[in-house]
């Protein structure tokens, strides 16, 4: 800059001068605020590049200040000086390197013109007052204070920190290791959803109800619909085409129309004519759309009167578990009784729930007395109605057996007295045969059990039916294309000679000759809930013969169970090495699957006992039928009297007896063609382990019979896989 230049000036930017102070350097007074740059009357005098020099030249200043506190008669100390004479050092050193007046002082304006009065001299010596009025004054070596000065670092360290750290997507592990912490935990929930899912958690009440509710369908993110097939077709056809096909189907149905009138008409007085009023009725009746309309106006006006009732039977009005008044009663509660005017004095058979629909039950009639003379009839009861059945099917010979088929819940197997078998489809209002037992069937005795069994090997995932008649055979029937059932013999049952294990008898009679029948009659067929090739048959004569399907001619083991005809012998639910029967002989008898001896009996009175069953929810209780009482037994409890006693509303004979799918009520029939339907009132909660319930039941129940506890142990704990026994069930 030239000395003659004068420095640029504005009328905003104001230079202040600070009032007098002692001398010190330019730089010192740049730094302390000596000179201080004014813009509209706001302080905007630049701050140093470098923060360590403020702090520093701060820090320099506030010793100074301190030292000139000294006492008077006190002279500085050896830290003192060397930290007076750094600091000196220090100011010099920024004066040298002119950051601050480079920075600030760059305009055209000369540092000198600014500043008044101040004189810098070069001395070697500076002289410090301790105090304001003390004439003592400390000098300062100039070269020392330079010796002592450390130099500034030539690097500067930066601490740098971790910003915080934002997820955008996180894909969690699923998995976990055996050995961390976690395992434990992860194992527990997976045993608990294996148990909800899979095990014995997932038989929670459930209430099926049907409600007039718009059916919404949904789905969620992870879920995509199915791609629908498509493909083009087309066809052609002329008026021609269709006016022939429409009048060949109405004139069939005019001709329909006029043969079932005519049927009709010869059934109720072939003389009589019936006017044009009556046919046009006639018509109406037979009208599919309104035998709909019919039933369902004849369900709506049964629930006026059984609403109570069928809530019952479908658990939506159970008694609260919660209640202070509980007591194990074990009573049965009539609901009601299906029957109307052509059961009447009709023997019940046989009656099997469906399984697909638990509110339709199906009972055949026929005779219960070898001298009756009776026609045979399938009604199909529903309890939204139980005042009139909802499909009523007629038959020449009378019903002794029926079953549903698990997989289409619409057919239904029968058996006839004079061995015939058929599969009727009950979605049909009319009698509606799809099989029959064909010519080469060979028998002519009565079929005492008709089951529906999914076959093995090459016919494996069809199902088939097996059944058991009064000649001894055990046979097989296949459906195919046409009605024609093509039949196949498993095993003729034949009679056991000499001594038989099993329950101890009298020693009979030896009769000397020929036998009349060399073959016992099969009431009874059972298959093995485990295994698949297994069967078991009970005979007339009590005896027990376990079969293989691998052996047409023999048997793999036979023992005596009854002393008498065999009528009942079925599978406890909830294990599959255990199984009751019932005969004529008075007694209940519980097994072991290997054991040819009876665990227990359950003996009441001295009559025949027709049917018995097991309970789908309590593992212990066991329900039969005797004379006219129906027996509830708990062997949890004892085994020498049942726990309730209740007999039929009608005082008849009853015949068949079954529990519901739920285990909430039990159905029974008796010769008078009724059916009775039971709740079951104040029963004990159901263990949530019930096969180790029955099995430490029936240690209990053979305290006093060490040899068969060491034989059940040996075979053995009494427990199943439920999926083995619903496969074949």
């Amino acid at each position: 800059m030239n000395k003659n230049s004068k420095p640029h000036t504005s009328d905003k930017l104001q230079l202040k001068k600070a009032p007098k102070a002692p001398i010190r350097s330019v730089l010192a007074k740049r730094l302390t605020g000596a000179v201080k740059v004014l813009l509209d009357g706001e302080d905007v005098t630049p701050e140093p590049l470098n923060p360590a020099l403020n702090e520093a030249t701060k820090g320099g200043t506030e010793i100074v200040t301190s030292i000139r506190k000294l006492d008077k008669n006190k002279s500085l100390t050896a830290d003192a000086k060397l930290f007076t004479e750094s600091t000196t050092r220090f100011h010099s050193e920024l004066h040298k390197q002119q950051v601050f007046a480079d920075t600030v002082f760059r305009q055209s304006y000369h540092t000198a013109s600014l500043v008044d009065n101040i004189v810098i001299e070069p001395e070697r010596k500076l002289t410090l007052s301790t105090d304001s009025s003390s004439k003592q004054d400390v000098a300062i070596d100039v070269a020392a204070v330079q010796t002592a000065f450390v130099k500034m670092p030539s690097h500067i360290s930066l601490l740098l920190k971790e910003t915080p750290t934002y997820f955008l997507l996180e894909l969690p592990s699923k998995t976990v290791d055996k050995d961390s912490e976690e395992a434990a935990q992860v194992e527990i929930e997976n045993s608990t959803y294996e148990y909800l899912t899979v095990g014995k958690g997932r038989n929670r009440k459930v209430v099926n109800a049907e409600v007039q509710t718009v059916q919404i369908l949904k789905k969620t993110r992870t879920t995509e619909a199915e791609e629908v097939k498509r493909k083009h077709n087309e066809a052609f056809a002329s008026e021609w085409d269709m006016y022939d096909s429409y009048g060949g189907a109405q004139q069939k149905l005019k001709q329909r129309e006029d043969d079932e009138i005519a049927d009709y008409t010869n059934k109720e007085d072939e003389d009589e004519e019936l006017s044009k009023e009556d046919l046009d009725l006639l018509k109406l009746l037979r009208n599919d759309s309104f035998q709909e309309a019919l039933c369902i106006t004849e369900r709506l006006l049964a629930n006026n009167n059984f609403n109570a009732e069928q809530k019952r039977f479908r658990g939506l009005s159970d008694p609260d578990p919660h209640r202070k008044d509980i007591e194990y009663k074990y009573g049965l509660k009539l609901l009601w009784t299906f029957a109307n005017k052509e059961t009447s004095g009709k023997c019940v058979s046989a009656l099997t729930w469906n399984e697909d629909n638990p509110d339709i039950l199906a009972v055949g009639y026929g005779k219960f007395y070898y001298e009756d003379r009776a026609n045979g009839m399938v009604l199909l009861w529903n309890i939204k109605n139980p005042v009139q059945p909802e499909r009523n099917y007629k038959f020449e010979h009378p019903v002794t057996a029926l079953h549903f088929s698990k997989k289409n819940p619409n057919l239904l197997g029968i058996g006839f007295y004079d061995g015939a078998v058929k599969i009727l489809d009950v979605s049909c209002r009319n009698i509606r045969i799809i099989g029959r037992s064909g010519k080469d069937s060979p028998i002519f005795s009565p079929v005492w059990q008709v089951i529906w069994y999914q076959g093995s090997d090459y016919f494996r995932g069809t199902e088939q039916i097996i059944t058991s008649s009064q000649d001894g055979r055990i046979s097989f029937y296949r459906t195919q294309d046409n009605n024609d059932l093509i039949y196949e013999e498993i095993m003729r049952v034949s009679r056991p000679e000499g001594k038989l294990k099993g329950i101890e008898t009298l020693k009979r009679c030896h009769v000397s000759g020929i036998p009349v029948k060399r073959h016992a009659a099969a009431l009874v067929f059972r298959q093995h809930p485990a295994n698949g090739s297994i069967y078991y048959i009970g005979t007339n004569e009590g005896t027990i013969h376990k079969c293989s399907r691998n052996h047409y001619h023999q048997h793999l083991d036979l023992f005596l169970a009854h002393e008498g005809p065999m009528y009942e012998l079925k599978f406890s639910p909830f294990c599959n090495k255990l199984f009751m029967t019932c005969g004529d002989d008075w007694h209940v008898r519980i097994w072991a699957d290997g054991i040819s001896e009876p665990l227990f009996e359950l003996n009441k009175d001295f009559q025949s006992i027709q049917s018995a069953d097991w309970s789908p929810t309590h593992s212990t209780i066991i329900a039969n039928v005797c004379g006219s009482n129906i027996y509830i037994w708990d062997i949890q409890r004892k085994i020498y009297h049942p726990q309730s006693i209740t007999p039929s509303p009608t005082r008849c004979r009853n015949t068949v007896i079954k529990f519901t799918k739920s285990g909430r009520c039990i159905s029974v029939g008796d010769i008078e063609g009724n059916v009775h339907i039971f709740s079951l009132e104040d029963m004990p909660f159901p263990a949530y382990f019930e096969d180790d319930l029955l099995y430490n039941s029936i240690l209990r129940c053979l305290i006093t019979r060490p040899d068969l506890i060491k034989k059940i142990q040996k075979s053995g704990k009494l427990k199943f896989n439920k999926s083995d026994f619903e496969k074949h069930f």
